[in-house]
């Protein structure tokens, strides 16, 4: 009789066993296709191809549909294209999976070039609460300052930005400089304006 109950036991446990393998190996193929994805679309960003890495980002997405950096990354894409709308809908999207600094501040953003500044602001700040050493938060954080005309404050949030990142892209001396003339301090707007000239090159 206990061999007869151990039969079932056994076929139950080795069905288990199967099952499982089968599992891992299809997290396993997914995770390989989602990397040489990933590889296609880094090249394709450095090509600035974004026709082709907004597709190579719909793959991505069938194959893993819960994937907030997917949908941050074409949020990214689409805000390079000048699609405002469809970015700000991906970040939000991809943020009800996963809340961080970049989504924030990507949303921050694009939702600044809407025109949106208070929401703006929200998300400029949920940027910084995310991450209070990153600079990025605060130079979106100034960006919608000085939209709002707030030029004192929003050249805190700059000097603060530079303090996190010493080497920033031409574009945060190109808005530090016009807060600074605003503000009528045109010696350091001017010195600002030729910073982010002698990075351009």
């Amino acid at each position: 009789m206990p061999v007869l109950i151990l039969i079932p036991l056994y076929v139950l446990i080795g069905l288990g066993l199967f099952l499982i393998a089968v599992l891992m190996l299809v997290a396993t193929v997914r995770g390989f296709q989602l990397q040489l994805l990933e590889i296609k679309l880094r090249r394709q960003m450095i090509a600035k191809d974004y026709p082709a890495a907004l597709e190579t980002v719909a793959r991505a997405l069938k194959i893993n549909p819960t994937g907030a950096l997917l949908y941050h990354q074409r949020a990214k894409i689409q805000a390079e294209m000048g699609d405002y709308l469809s970015a700000e809908a991906d970040y939000t999207h991809g943020l009800r999976f996963t809340q961080g600094a970049t989504a924030y501040a990507g949303r921050a953003a694009v939702r600044l070039a809407l025109g949106r500044t208070k929401e703006a602001l929200i998300d400029a700040n949920h940027a910084i609460a995310c991450s209070r050493l990153w600079w990025r938060g605060y130079y979106e954080r100034g960006r919608v300052y000085a939209a709002l005309k707030h030029y004192a404050v929003a050249l805190d949030d700059f000097n603060q930005a530079l303090e996190l990142n010493r080497l920033p892209p031409p574009e945060f001396y190109l808005a530090r400089a016009e807060a600074a003339a605003h503000l009528g301090d045109t010696e350091a707007a001017a010195t600002d304006r030729q910073r982010a000239a002698e990075i351009v090159g």
